[in-house]
């Protein structure tokens, strides 16, 4: 295990940012398009702190809800002093499966209070969590803060995530190295390689079943996904980047 600094000094990402993505599905021997992602970064202030405003949507595209119809947010805000989580909301619809939960983050006393009724604030449960742990939305930019640097292949990152009311503790980002990656469009990019241990939920399986492609530069953007999911596999290609902090670092 690689340990690094919980609190980043600097961010790859700024107001603005903008990243959408198109899904792909494997069926059979084909790839159909499946749904849209898009992740977003916006300043807010939560309680007089300055913070970041994390915000992702997926959604299945209409013609493949029959088989199965995603409406997926997360959304969470973080402070930029020491990147802790103040909020986190989990607004899901997969298949039949629905899911709400809202978390308001204690750091100081590493307590959350998680709501799982948006409609009645007066039941909740208070989760005790230890330092360093972040929620979903706060790991996935998290992972862009980490210096992959001086890691070599295979070294894992340790982590600590929030989900679903249960502390996971012994989760890690594995790095696979570095390869060239060409987008949908044919654009190529330098690219650091990462494989989070996930945990199974409604999509995904458990286990080292996601490759994640980030810019080998300052901007840290992810370009391509690939994971298996509980039925087939899919895979995300980058479709829009927008108002990112640095020049991207892309190949002629």
């Amino acid at each position: 295990m690689y340990s690094q600094d919980c609190n980043p000094k600097s961010f790859p990402f700024k107001n603005g940012e903008q990243i959408d993505y198109d899904i792909f599905y494997n069926m059979g021997k084909l790839w159909v398009p499946a749904g849209k992602v898009r992740f977003s970064v916006k300043d807010s202030i939560f309680k007089g702190q300055d913070c970041f405003y994390f915000n992702g949507k997926g959604k299945s595209l209409k013609s493949y809800d029959w088989f199965f119809k995603v409406r997926d947010i997360y959304s969470s805000i973080v402070t930029k002093s020491n990147f802790k989580p103040k909020k986190f909301t989990r607004n899901v619809a997969e298949g039949e499966f629905k899911l709400y939960y809202d978390y308001t983050f204690d750091s100081a006393n590493e307590k959350a209070k998680v709501i799982e009724d948006k409609k009645d604030n007066s039941k909740f449960s208070i989760i005790d969590f230890p330092n360093c742990t972040y929620d979903v939305m706060t790991s996935v930019y998290y992972a862009r803060t980490l210096d992959y640097t001086n890691l070599n292949i295979n070294d894992t990152i340790p982590i600590s995530m929030m989900v679903d009311k249960e502390i996971y503790d012994s989760l890690f980002m594995r790095y696979l190295g570095k390869e060239i990656i060409k987008d949908q469009y044919g654009k190529k990019y330098h690219c650091l390689i990462i494989s989070p241990l996930l945990i199974e939920g409604t999509l995904f399986k458990e286990g080292e079943f996601m490759k994640i492609y980030i810019t080998d530069d300052l901007n840290r953007v992810p370009i391509y996904i690939e994971a298996e999911i509980l039925i087939g596999s899919v895979k995300g290609y980058v479709k829009s980047i927008k108002n990112i902090k640095h020049p991207l670092n892309t190949i002629d």
